[in-house]
């Protein structure tokens, strides 16, 4: 399949450009996300961004999917999840669709949820129609590592911004993702206190909204001269997730919780979503062989 709508290769672009801008076609991974109400209205619930993973089994590479978000952006407001969710995308044609995603099938469970029930992230495997849908896949490979701060000398004042939802102005015919810019507030050895437990987290002063719960966060630094002949490259990284505001009822700021991007790598790798690639591929191989 041809994924000339993968991200990365958008990516490898702008780090050729010396003075590269902020690049805004990352609002093109982001999804608005619903659910609906006891009057069955389509209610904003948060943004969700489409994650591309390639993946090598029994020698053939295959594409896996996923629709990124958090877990409170999928449940209710009594803790419990939703049977289905409808996310809003755009079509090739200027309009968009609003399309049901099941969370619940044949009495399992779609979505993954992060091990440490303290981690407020969740992913459900999807794989959007490139041919129908204007959208970009976020690679695996963009996802900051655990030690990116550190290496690259991040820290507190630092910028980062993140695209998703606007929910005073979503667009009445598409969606109209919103890009927020802000900087690193607080960097933390220590884990953050939240309503499931502690957590690893770093705090961001960034404006939001409500309908920016799950939105991607993006670590930004423009291509630089080296010396007369050598650039070096700009990079783009997938910084985190937006989880909401944090100790705003006790502290009165408005300061916004981000969960570190390698945690989506360990959702990735836990056993249970190896198992879901393990089932689609051979699901994948059967159709083929047929």
């Amino acid at each position: 399949m041809k994924l000339q709508y993968l991200l990365l290769a958008f990516l490898l672009s702008v780090s050729l450009t010396l003075e590269a801008k902020v690049p805004l076609q990352v609002k093109k991974s982001v999804t608005f996300i619903f659910a609906k109400d006891s009057n069955k209205r389509l209610v904003p619930q948060g943004t969700g961004f489409f994650l591309l993973l390639k993946d090598n089994l029994n020698t053939d590479t295959t594409n896996f999917g996923y629709l990124v978000t958090t877990k409170t952006a999928i449940q209710k407001q009594n803790g419990s999840f939703f049977d289905t969710v409808y996310i809003r995308i755009n079509r090739k044609d200027g309009y968009c669709d609003t399309i049901n995603i099941p969370l619940i099938q044949n009495g399992v469970p779609r979505y993954f949820l992060h091990p440490d029930s303290a981690v407020n992230l969740t992913m459900v495997p999807a794989f959007p129609d490139g041919n129908r849908y204007d959208f970009l896949f976020t690679p695996v490979g963009m996802i900051a590592p655990i030690d990116f701060f550190k290496k690259e000398d991040i820290t507190e004042g630092d910028e980062l911004f993140y695209t998703g939802m606007f929910d005073s102005h979503i667009g009445m015919f598409k969606n109209i993702p919103v890009v927020q810019f802000g900087k690193i507030a607080q960097l933390s050895e220590e884990k953050y206190v939240t309503g499931n437990g502690y957590t690893e987290l770093y705090l961001a002063e960034i404006p939001i909204s409500a309908g920016s719960n799950g939105s991607p966060v993006y670590y930004y630094d423009e291509a630089v001269k080296d010396g007369e002949k050598t650039i070096v490259p700009a990079k783009l990284l997938l910084a985190g997730i937006v989880s909401g505001n944090y100790g705003k009822e006790k502290q009165g700021n408005n300061l916004v919780g981000v969960v570190p991007a390698y945690k989506l790598t360990e959702l990735l790798t836990i056993p249970a979503v190896v198992k879901e690639r393990e089932k689609e591929f051979a699901r994948i191989q059967s159709a083929k062989a047929k």
